[in-house]
């Protein structure tokens, strides 16, 4: 299908850029000389053409439609935990609400995964030990997981690391949103811990592409091999689960783009500036959690996108000229921002 490649390379616009002095002083990436080249952008990214719900062809949406139709309805409680939720009394009573979805917190949280001292006997405990945000991850990964299947020892191997990485994304997310003094960082953390459904579904669904999400694997060969075999990627998938799933619009739309940095050169996208900053906070995070679910990354203070090679941050050079955005660089190595995404790295990061 030849519209998978671009045509063309699109140069970057910086005429809104900040000056040189205040770049350096915030910590923001230097503009290049004027008689530098631009940079070139990687040839597998300039092939690759992001797959949008809209491209698709009538058979193609039949395909996609198909491999959701293969999970039944999550639990009703999926509605509540995408769009509120947010205080500890309230998600108390939710998990209570549930029993089957209590024993599963329970269950989780003293497993050895978490190696407690002593263990925790009430919700109302894990609440309070984890934190609201941590809590809400596990009671959508239950919840998500009821509907799935993974029986394989490779499925459970890439279920495992892709629900690690969307948990340290989650954290990162609202981490990133704090840091920027955004309303509501939680909304960013269940944007980053939902953005991994497609991912799921599809290894549920389609057991023989569990082995995509090998280790040391980068987002952009994976994008490359879910269009390859079904003609989308994870983020339609993730979409159009949340559309069924009768999820929040504004979820269905930050999970609708949140591929949309890798590919799409600020210079030609057509997002508002503030959905250009969710959507690359949503992204950047994504990115923390790969690093240590793939990539082996044990110090968050260590994440450094700005030097890495991968085409999985190539533009994220370009959106992170943004002033608003470019604080962002180097955040996580402040412990006030950081200590905590480090700590469910050290949970879950091994």
């Amino acid at each position: 299908m030849s519209w998978f490649k671009r045509n063309d390379e699109k140069k970057a616009n910086h005429s809104n850029a900040p000056a040189p002095e205040t770049r350096e002083a915030e910590g923001l990436p230097e503009d290049p000389p004027d008689d530098m080249p631009p940079r070139a952008v990687p040839s597998a990214l300039a092939d690759l053409f992001l797959v949008m719900e809209e491209h698709l062809n009538e058979l193609e949406r039949e395909d996609i439609q198909a491999l959701a139709d293969k999970l039944q309805q999550p639990p009703q409680l999926v509605q509540q935990l995408s769009s509120g939720l947010d205080e500890p009394e309230e998600l108390r009573e939710a998990i209570l609400s549930s029993p089957s979805l209590s024993a599963d917190v329970l269950r989780v949280v003293n497993s050895a995964a978490f190696a407690l001292t002593s263990p925790i006997s009430s919700i109302e405990h894990a609440v309070t030990y984890l934190g609201t945000n941590m809590v809400k991850g596990l009671l959508l990964q239950s919840a998500v997981s009821q509907v799935m299947k993974f029986e394989t020892d490779v499925q459970k191997a890439a279920y495992m690391r892709i629900w690690r990485g969307s948990y340290i994304a989650s954290a990162t997310a609202q981490a990133y949103a704090q840091a920027l003094g955004l309303e509501h960082p939680s909304v960013y953390a269940t944007r980053a811990l939902l953005a991994a459904v497609g991912d799921l579904a599809l290894i549920s669904a389609r057991p023989d592409m569990a082995n995509i999400y090998a280790p040391k694997s980068d987002l952009l060969t994976r994008i490359e091999a879910q269009q390859r075999e079904i003609m989308a990627n994870s983020a339609v998938l993730s979409s159009i689960l949340a559309r069924q799933w009768q999820l929040p619009e504004d979820l269905f739309d930050a999970l609708r783009h949140c591929l949309t940095p890798l590919t799409w050169p600020p210079g030609d996208n057509q997002r508002s500036a503030s959905e250009q900053r969710d959507d690359v906070l949503v992204y950047l995070a994504g990115r923390v959690g790969d690093a240590v679910a793939y990539g082996q990354l044990k110090e968050v203070a260590d994440f450094a996108p700005l030097a890495s090679e991968s085409p999985d941050f190539f533009y994220l050079h370009e959106y992170l000229r943004n002033p608003e955005l470019g604080s962002l660089v180097g955040l996580l190595a402040d412990k006030r921002y950081g200590g905590r995404v480090q700590r469910i790295i050290e949970t879950f990061g091994q």
